[in-house]
């Protein structure tokens, strides 16, 4: 089971993926990061938290097809 981030910046209407690698939001699929079970708490806990990152909206989507 993976999952895919979303963030939705102040400014934005709609969530777009995200390449984590790049720190990016991206259009097409293929460049977004994918993400296991154990990196999104990880990343719960410890970046998305960060002072940083509190305008942005995260959401996390699961991916049933990606191994």
């Amino acid at each position: 089971m993976r999952f895919r981030l979303y963030v939705k910046f102040p400014n934005q209407g709609r969530f777009s993926p995200v390449d984590w690698s790049r720190g990016v939001q991206v259009v097409n699929l293929i460049h977004a990061s994918l993400f296991t079970p154990d990196e999104v708490e990880t990343l719960k806990r410890v970046d998305l938290v960060h002072p940083d990152n509190a305008s942005m909206e995260w959401k996390f989507k699961r991916v049933a097809w990606a191994s």
